[in-house]
């Protein structure tokens, strides 16, 4: 289960250090392509065969669904884990997740989210905010 936030920059070379406790659980390869919000999705190689499949099962006649697959997909790129356990970040997820320097990994559960620090924290002031409203709102918690 990936959990937590940390704090990390991006090197001048568009690499970022994986935080260690999610190393373990992504392993030495990762998928990583475009996410909801504005952050940018990391995914184990098991995780993203979840993900895979999901997507495979959605119908391709319906826009909604071709679209969601397209971006999806278009934008995922296998990325291998170095010896220092940095990823280099391809410029289409840079520029998706509005990165430059200063990121914040946040821990999902089941994938790894990689957000601008300014856009991290609007969000999750925004959210943290209304959380009553939305705990009330979930069906289930």
């Amino acid at each position: 289960m990936l959990v937590g936030t940390y704090e990390h920059k991006i090197d001048s070379k568009a690499r970022i250090v994986l935080p260690s406790k999610f190393r373990e659980e992504l392993g030495d390869s990762v998928v990583s392509t475009i996410g909801i919000d504005g952050c940018v999705s990391f995914y184990s190689m098991a995780g993203w065969e979840k993900i895979m499949a999901k997507l495979e099962s959605l119908p391709f006649s319906k826009s909604k669904a071709r679209g969601l697959l397209r971006i999806m997909l278009s934008s995922a790129h296998e990325l291998p884990v170095d010896s220092a356990g940095r990823v280099l970040l391809p410029q289409v997820l840079r520029q998706h997740g509005g990165l430059s320097q200063d990121v914040v990994f946040v821990g999902v559960n089941d994938h790894a989210e990689l957000w601008d620090r300014e856009r991290w924290n609007s969000y999750r002031e925004e959210v943290a905010a209304d959380l009553s409203d939305i705990a009330e709102g979930v069906d289930g918690f």
